[in-house]
């Protein structure tokens, strides 16, 4: 499959938090758990979550993957991927045009810094779109 080039004009996913708990036994961390639901032919423009560590598990449909340079891939339900803090995350999309797919997203970043962002944004501020996509 070839890449797709991010449209503009692409439904967002919708994000819904699931949990948020800092970690006792990792000072000055926490971590968040998110439901992102992908309409049909829905993406995300390319993005960083503020040097989160980010562990991603397909729960419906299949999402189109790319991070850095490397080779895109296709995660179908079932599949897990993860992002190192500083990852960019270049394709994040859904990979059909009629059906829904969802992943959790765990994040762990400082807590402080995962604090400030929430309350000045939301949940969808720590997706943080590359400036040219802004």
């Amino acid at each position: 499959m070839e890449e797709p080039t991010y449209d503009p004009t692409s439904p967002f996913p919708s994000l819904e938090v699931l949990y948020k708990y800092k970690l006792l036994n990792t000072p000055d961390k926490t971590i968040l758990g998110m439901k992102v639901t992908f309409p049909p032919g829905a993406a995300t423009p390319p993005h960083t979550h503020h040097g989160a560590f980010v562990a991603v598990h397909v729960l419906t449909g299949a999402v189109l993957n790319k991070m850095n340079d490397d080779p895109m891939t296709i995660k179908k339900a079932g599949d897990s991927f993860y992002e190192a803090p500083g990852c960019r995350h270049r394709i994040s999309d859904n990979a059909s045009k009629t059906e829904e797919a969802s992943i959790i997203a765990t994040l762990i970043l400082d807590t402080e810094k995962m604090d400030a962002i929430i309350e000045k944004e939301g949940a969808a501020g720590l997706v943080d779109i590359d400036e040219e996509y802004r």
